[in-house]
């Protein structure tokens, strides 16, 4: 049984990279025009958590003493469901968007602000998704080491994206962003 959960695991993350390429080049091929697009931060995003899992391996095997186990079918089943609550949320937020979701931080004519599904909650909903599924991934790494260089890889990437985003935001939607975020929280609600 727990060939087939990591199997499933493995297909999972196959599938939602090919998700996540196949949104940006829909994104890219159909979107309504932009009156601003910044493409850094999307590249840095991709570079940062490459590497985060790129060297989590080198330093797991420097740090054995902290090594732990997930390989019980419990552990591997917990690790799937959290990966798809994270895909879901991410998913949600997205289709809540709608023709205002795209791959680059961007303005569009008429951008306002969304405040319906997830974003009731969090300002940024397909972040904390991707961070709820990334860091199940992150700890099948069996290793703490590992999974401290793989999460804050990414902490950093989403970080930067959403000082970037926020920036944008305000900046284009003036009063009707900076009233929203003052009182929706960034990732977490009721604490960050």
């Amino acid at each position: 049984m727990s060939g087939d959960i990591d199997l499933a695991i493995r297909i999972t993350m196959y599938a939602w990279l090919a998700c996540e390429l196949v949104l940006q080049v829909r994104q890219l091929l159909s979107s309504s025009p932009t009156e601003r697009t910044e493409w850094r931060s999307l590249l840095l995003f991709v570079a940062l958590t490459g590497a985060a899992s790129w060297a989590a391996h080198p330093v797991a095997r420097a740090a054995p003493a902290l090594d732990y186990s997930t390989t019980s079918p419990a552990a591997r089943v917990a690790v799937l469901l959290f990966v798809w609550a994270g895909m879901g949320l991410r998913l949600w937020a997205i289709v809540t968007l709608g023709r205002f979701f795209r791959g680059t931080v961007h303005v569009q004519r008429d951008h306002q602000v969304v405040r319906s599904g997830p974003y009731r909650w969090v300002r940024h909903p397909a972040y904390s998704g991707i961070l709820l599924a990334g860091l199940a991934l992150g700890v099948t790494f069996d290793n703490a080491a590992a999974l401290l260089v793989f999460a804050a890889g990414g902490a950093m990437a989403v970080g930067y994206r959403i000082h970037v985003e926020e920036r944008f935001l305000s900046r284009a939607l003036g009063s009707a962003y900076t009233e929203y975020a003052a009182v929706t929280r960034r990732l977490i609600p009721g604490v960050w």
